[in-house]
């Protein structure tokens, strides 16, 4: 008897395996194979028995001066080689050189920007100088990117040590996620030679920057000294860990105050900027931030900017809080209530969704440019109210994905875009009934829908140009989150989504990762929604075929003319005036059915039905209703 329980529990465990091993119909590309064969990612989701990633920890030394735009820096770089290889070469981001003349970026930008882009003035390898000319036979410079040829080899298990002096002219006149505000304000973001990752997927990660792209980079600390003049205020990935060092006994007890206070604090308010006495009255300061285990690092600074700021305690059990901060403009109207919006939403995601508490120590919105995330920093231009409270929550929200997960956004956006669109129209219409989602960018995708340009989601992020790249990395991608959650239901959705977070944050998820984790959290093959979706062409088509009466009931035949599955909401109208909605999630076409039958008593005699959802991407729009006559 034993022994027969023992067998049954062997072939159990061997089925259960298989059918989360296989994935049947997916295609796995011979990369990707690669990987589950060397034992680095595994077939339940998990980080593979030999799974390994580099590091790279930066100590920088940076000066901006804000009236010739020089940013002039050093760094040096402690390089881990977690890797079973040998490097003979690393490939290092150079990403201001996006501004260098002659390279090639997605759009236009100022002529008056075009430069010599990132001035490399010295590089030391182990204690070694390298030639940092064009001509040298150690480096080839491609685009954005530095390839160094080592003198010596990194071996496996092992640490590299590398300085670099750098600088270049901040651009002025085209904002594209970094450069000048305005006359006294900056936002400097990538700005530092940057080690690229070293994957088990694709061993150097060597895409170019034009812009477009978004980036990959590998967990590191950093500690950063940045130099300014004085009246300027610097706001930064980090903490800062000089307050006393360079602002005036009144504003460091408001700072330290914010810190710890439930409500917003006014640390630098527009009566401040006038009497200008903030700083230290050195003619220079140096700002000090620390971060830890964060994939970049960034600052911003100004001379007339306002500041406010206050703490939330994001997990109960711990107690620990994060300081939840926002920088602006006086004319900017609505970032005076950024800083407690971003606290309620903040807490939103910390408790609701994704359900993590949030995962650093501060986070700093800033009145910038456009819409941009860095890790514990948002660039945000001013927009009126209803826009804010969801540009600052999918801003905010990309502390997940990509900065905690580490996911690689230039080969699957919508790993991270999609997540930050779904989480903010979740957010935002749970916490100001606003659907942000439902805007531009799906009426723009409902038109293209099933065209030629309607490619599948895994289709890789870098090679994709707009309006494509933006229909599978937000729109296509968050509608599938919503779907899924609808299907599996709050309870086992988000059991799932923390299995998967909790195996991999501080890592380098892909998504097979994500597609096995989440099938083995929630026990069942998710193939069949998987597939289609993302792997497929195809659009989402759902119409009332014909509604019929048979006895005491009536069958509403929905058909699925598309070749993706979705959930649906049926609206019935009777003619006694009243209505009943009816929800199916995506499970009735499970089975792989063309056609499905929902009945209903006729109690009441149905004039009309009509299919709808919050954010509809059904492609034929004509078919979704039927009227009796």
């Amino acid at each position: 008897m034993i022994l027969k329980i023992y067998l049954f529990t062997l072939l159990v465990l061997f089925l259960t395996n298989t059918i989360y091993s296989q994935n049947p119909g997916l295609y796995i590309p011979r990369n990707v194979e690669k990987a589950f064969n060397n034992g680095t990612r595994s077939s339940d989701g998990k980080p593979g028995i030999n799974y390994w990633q580099n590091r790279a920890d930066y100590n920088i030394n940076v000066e901006f001066d804000p009236k010739t735009r020089l940013v002039r820096g050093n760094e040096r770089i402690i390089y881990s080689n977690n890797s079973p290889d040998t490097l003979n070469e690393i490939f290092v981001h150079l990403f201001p050189n996006l501004f260098k003349k002659g390279n090639p970026r997605d759009f236009a930008i100022n002529p008056e920007d075009e430069g010599d882009g990132l001035i490399l003035k010295n590089i030391v390898y182990n204690g070694k100088g390298i030639d940092t000319s064009v001509y040298s036979n150690y480096n080839e410079y491609r685009g954005t990117l530095l390839r160094i040829k080592l003198s010596t080899p990194i071996f496996p298990k092992t640490k590299a040590d590398f300085s670099f002096d750098w600088n270049y002219v901040l651009n002025k006149e085209s904002n594209v996620r970094t450069g000048t505000i305005d006359s006294s304000t900056f936002f400097i973001a990538y700005f530092y030679p940057h080690i690229a990752v070293y994957d088990d997927i694709d061993g150097w990660n060597d895409f170019q920057y034009t812009g477009g792209v978004e980036f990959y980079n590998d967990f590191a600390d950093y500690e950063v000294s940045i130099t300014v003049p004085k009246d300027y205020i610097i706001n930064a990935t980090g903490v800062l860990q000089n307050p006393d060092e360079v602002l005036t006994d009144k504003y460091v007890k408001r700072y330290q105050s914010a810190l710890i206070s439930n409500t917003v604090v006014k640390i630098i308010d527009s009566n401040d900027i006038i009497n200008k006495n903030i700083t230290k009255a050195n003619a220079k300061n140096t700002w000090k931030f620390k971060a830890a285990n964060v994939t970049d690092f960034t600052f911003a600074l100004s001379d007339h900017y306002l500041w406010d700021g206050s703490g939330l305690i994001v997990d109960k059990k711990s107690g620990r809080r994060v300081f939840i901060n926002a920088a602006y403009d006086k004319e900017s109207k609505d970032f005076y209530k950024v800083a407690k919006t971003a606290r309620a939403e903040i807490e939103y995601m910390s408790t609701v969704l994704p359900g993590v508490p949030f995962p650093y120590p501060t986070e700093t919105i800033y009145n910038g440019s456009g819409g941009m995330e860095y890790p514990m920093m948002v660039n945000d231009s001013s927009v009126p109210d209803s826009s804010m409270v969801g540009l600052t929550a999918h801003e905010i929200s990309h502390t997940y994905f990509p900065f905690y997960m580490g996911t690689n956004e230039s080969k699957y956006a919508w790993m991270d875009e999609g997540w930050a669109a779904y989480i903010d129209f979740m957010t935002t219409s749970t916490l100001y009934s606003i659907e942000v989602i439902k805007n531009s960018r799906v009426k723009a995708y409902k038109n293209a829908i099933g065209n030629d340009l309607d490619l599948p989601i895994i289709a890789i992020a870098k090679y994709l140009k707009s309006p494509v790249y933006r229909y599978n990395a937000y729109i296509k991608a968050a509608y599938f989150y919503n779907m899924l959650k609808e299907y599996l239901g709050d309870d086992l959705f988000f059991k799932a989504l923390h299995v998967y977070m909790d195996r991999w944050h501080g890592k380098h998820p892909m998504p097979y990762d994500f597609f096995n984790s989440m099938s083995n959290a929630v026990g069942e093959d998710l193939t069949w929604l998987i597939k289609p979706w993302f792997f497929e062409y195809g659009y989402l088509d759902l119409g009332i075929k014909e509604i019929t009466k048979a006895g005491n009931k009536y069958n509403i035949i929905i058909e699925k003319k598309g070749i993706y599955p979705g959930g649906f909401k049926l609206k019935i109208a009777y003619s006694d005036g009243t209505t009943e909605i009816i929800s199916k999630s995506v499970s009735v076409w499970k089975d792989g059915n063309k056609k499905y039958i929902v009945e209903i008593p006729a109690v009441k005699k149905i004039i009309k039905a009509a299919l709808f959802d919050k954010i509809w991407l059904d492609a034929d729009s004509s078919n979704d209703k039927f009227i009796i006559n």
